[in-house]
């Protein structure tokens, strides 16, 4: 019963965290990973509850 809201809450979680964590790097590291600072919102969204990336 409380499986799916478990999963959706986890994924939130992470997503949060990866959000938090590309935030502390700099711009350097973020443009070698292709992503640009205004863009991590953008990228953290399209990751699944996985965290597999959907647009690639």
């Amino acid at each position: 019963m409380f499986e799916p809201l478990s999963r959706r809450l986890h994924a939130w979680h992470m997503r949060n965290v990866t959000r938090r964590k590309l935030s502390m790097l700099d711009d350097r590291l973020l443009g070698d990973m292709g992503i640009e600072r205004s863009h991590i919102g953008d990228f953290v969204a399209r990751l699944d509850a996985e965290g597999a990336r959907k647009w690639h």
